[in-house]
């Protein structure tokens, strides 16, 4: 039995959820250049008078290896290529952070797909160039991570909150052909160490994999069944606390901003379109007065011709 999912644009949620709770953590683990300082405005005012927002961004210091000065980031998650729409929006989001942080700016791409499908530079003049820098989240990538937490896991060694996360990050980023395989792998060493986790990462990665299950499982009695398996090992402190909610929170504070906007623009409209009526009844009363006018003037013209005749 196929099911309607829960979640509206899960991987963006889960991108979020991660760089919400452990955001030191998640950047440096991804590999984006630079130290996590703090979060600033993602917001967007874009040129066609509408508002939009970055999945993430925030202030880096420098890490002296790719990053030699302080920077203000754009942390993007995409789950398709990037195409010339996207870029050129993505550019907007570059001019965004240089008027509100006046530093040099770096825009990431997290994504699993081949970065070869994906355009790379907008050159919008001679000397406004957006570069986007790709991280390295693909198939061998995510393998890679799973074999080290599973021997970890396995083995009974301490976990650490990177490792931790990294299962985490391993489901947002599985390969699309073996998400469902990934994930369910994920879930079953998140049993293990559910008991040892603080209730952060608990909340944090049971949000996550709640996202994710949702995403990949189609059938109705295989997503209960991997819910279940979460379900029994988070406690109820980390469900209430759940990082998905306080996304998804966010994200309906910012479409009612965008629907104020509008709303005050569609009443500028009204308020216009009243002033253009009432100009309109007003001309309509000239052109009345006018061709009554006129009509008194055709009616003395008869006149004058019958007297002269």
């Amino acid at each position: 039995m196929s099911r309607k999912r829960k979640f509206a644009k899960p991987f963006d949620l889960g991108h979020v959820i991660l760089l919400n709770d452990y955001p030191k953590i998640y950047t440096k683990s991804i590999g984006v250049p630079g130290k996590f300082v703090k979060k600033i405005n993602r917001r967007v005012h874009l040129k066609d008078g509408t508002g939009g927002e970055m999945d993430s961004a925030y202030l880096a210091d420098p890490d002296y290896r790719l990053l030699f000065e302080k920077a203000a980031v754009c942390l993007e998650h995409q789950s398709l290529p990037v195409g010339d729409e996207k870029l050129y929006k993505i550019g907007d989001y570059d001019i965004q952070l240089v008027v509100d942080e006046h530093l040099p700016t770096l825009i990431a791409i997290a994504s699993k797909e081949d970065v070869r499908k994906s355009k790379r530079l907008l050159k919008r003049t001679p000397s406004d160039l957006t570069e986007l820098y790709y991280l390295d989240l693909g198939e061998e990538n995510i393998r890679k991570r799973l074999s080290t937490v599973k021997k970890i896991i396995d083995s009974n060694q301490y976990l650490t909150d990177e490792n931790a996360l990294n299962l985490g990050i391993i489901a947002l980023y599985a390969p699309t052909a073996h998400a469902c395989e990934i994930t369910e792998e994920v879930v079953n060493l998140y049993q293990k160490v559910a008991d040892s986790l603080d209730v952060k990462m608990q909340s944090c990665l049971y949000s996550l994999l709640s996202v994710m299950i949702d995403a990949y499982f189609d059938e109705e009695n295989e997503y209960r069944r991997l819910m279940k398996m979460i379900d029994e090992k988070t406690s109820s402190e980390s469900k209430y606390i759940s990082g998905a909610q306080e996304a998804i929170l966010e994200s309906l504070r910012y479409a009612k901003e965008d629907l104020d906007i509008a709303n005050g623009k569609l009443a500028k409209t009204n308020d216009e379109l009243a002033k253009t009526n009432d100009k309109l009844i007003k001309s309509n009363g000239d052109l009345a007065k006018s061709q009554a006018k006129i009509a008194e003037l055709e009616a003395e013209i008869e006149k004058l011709k019958a007297n002269g005749k």
